[in-house]
């Protein structure tokens, strides 16, 4: 008998595709590879281009999307909408050609020939529980004047060694931030200096947002407004002092249980 050597498997697979999209949690630092649903949709009349395909490693791409849509040029037609079936996630979108600069949310881009693969970081919903071994810090943030909502706001908070975690206010002005639970201070050495709350909130992004979705690159792009201790405060002596390991209310209306609020005026 004969033996026929068979040609080894190819180790890779090359597909036609369109750019891609993958996801990192920015609480936890790890790949997003479940439960997401991005949505290629129109923006003349909202109707949808093609849903993606989701990777065992998390990446999102159009395999099926026609030649037209899949290497687009300038301007921008239609946005890819991004939400998570699971509701751990706030939403996002991004324009469609996917855009080039790192900003915000888009943390890395690698080109791979003719498409390219954007890494994107998610932030948490209001209603996520902390992951394991994070604290969490939840909240209603509104505007000084109005008391209305601050939808989409972003807010990044800063510890005392410079590291930055970043949230996200929803539309209805919901706050969840998970942390690094604090560690005392070692016994002989410095305290380390105070964590720092920085919040950057635009009202033209409330309404500008479609269907409830912010767009990525306007969420970026937000000024930075006065964050306030207290719901009367009107000068910098009131604004939070956030001391790790110290227990801080910022603002409420009302006896518990109300909601704790974080009252929000333009610089």
């Amino acid at each position: 008998m004969v033996a026929t050597l068979l040609k080894p498997p190819l180790d890779e697979l090359v597909l036609s595709a369109s750019d891609a999209l993958a996801f990192v949690d920015s609480a936890t630092g790890e790949a997003v590879t479940t439960g997401l649903v991005c949505s290629l949709v129109l923006r003349r009349d909202g109707s949808v281009l093609g849903r993606s395909r989701g990777t065992p490693s998390g990446v999102h791409h159009w395999p099926e999307l026609s030649d037209r849509w899949r290497q687009p040029t300038p301007p921008v037609l239609a946005d890819v909408f991004v939400r998570d079936a699971l509701e751990r996630f706030q939403p996002l979108s991004l324009p469609w050609p996917l855009p080039t600069a790192i900003t915000g949310q888009i943390i890395a881009s690698t080109v791979f020939g003719a498409a390219r693969l954007l890494r994107v970081s998610l932030l948490s919903a209001p209603g996520r529980p902390a992951p394991p071994g994070l604290a969490s810090v939840y909240g209603l943030l509104t505007w000084q004047l109005s008391g209305a909502a601050v939808a989409w706001a972003r807010v990044s908070f800063v510890d005392g060694a410079g590291r930055a975690y970043d949230g996200a206010s929803d539309a209805q002005g919901r706050l969840a931030l998970h942390l690094p639970r604090s560690r005392p201070d070692k016994a002989g050495s410095p305290p380390e200096p105070a964590a720092q709350l920085h919040v950057f909130a635009s009202p033209a992004l409330a309404g500008a947002s479609v269907p409830d979705v912010p767009d990525v690159l306007a969420f970026a792009a937000q000024p930075e407004v006065l964050a306030l201790a207290n719901a009367t405060a009107n000068d910098d002596a009131y604004l939070p002092v956030l001391v790790p390991g110290e227990p801080l209310v910022l603002a409420s209306i009302g006896p518990p249980p109300t909601p704790r609020e974080l009252r929000l005026k333009p610089l």
